[in-house]
């Protein structure tokens, strides 16, 4: 009798603890996408690349710029991409994306908070 009662309470332990290692880690990335939002806030325009990278870290992704240029997020248009940004680099989390567009130069001139990418 008793393997099956131990059977039984881990059967229903299961999902609990499955619940809440998962509510654990989408906590602890939470706290890292908060954290990189707070720094992402810090950069400045025309702020070098190797500042950006000494506090927001190596990124995730490097990319060509898109058309668009932003300065935060949706409600700041910047207008199209006129060239002056070649190069877009992103700081990936589970439900958001922080980019940041860089010049030739390697100088910011854009910057955008992407939700659900």
């Amino acid at each position: 009798m008793k393997p099956i009662f131990q059977i039984v309470i881990a059967t229903l332990l299961a999902p609990i603890v499955a619940a809440a290692i998962g509510g654990s880690v989408f906590i602890f990335y939470g706290i890292l996408d908060a954290r990189a939002g707070q720094k992402f806030e810090e950069i400045r325009w025309e702020e070098s690349e190797a500042f950006v990278n000494s506090f927001m870290g190596e990124p995730d992704k490097v990319l060509r710029c898109g058309d668009n240029l932003w300065w935060g997020d949706n409600g700041h248009y910047l207008g199209r991409n006129d060239g002056s940004c070649v190069t877009e680099v992103r700081y990936e989390y589970f439900l958001s994306t922080w980019a940041v567009g860089y010049s030739a130069e390697g100088r910011v001139v854009s910057k955008h908070h992407y939700f659900s990418e």
